[in-house]
């Protein structure tokens, strides 16, 4: 009976696995990159108000 259980956990773990050897986690490693240089670009673009920026005074 343990044995089942513990099959069934397994099993279970390697449903939700989002990688399964180390080329899925290469896949995985370059679509975060790019989420994250894209969201980082997204900031870089955005309008900044001056009165919060202190970089952006003139003083």
């Amino acid at each position: 009976m343990t044995e089942n259980k513990e099959s069934k956990l397994y099993y279970s773990e390697e449903e939700n696995a989002m990688v399964e050897d180390l080329d899925d986690l290469k896949e995985l490693g370059k679509e975060m990159e790019q989420i994250s240089e894209k969201n980082d670009e997204e900031k870089l673009n955005q309008s900044h108000d001056s009165e919060v920026r202190s970089d952006l005074n003139d003083n």
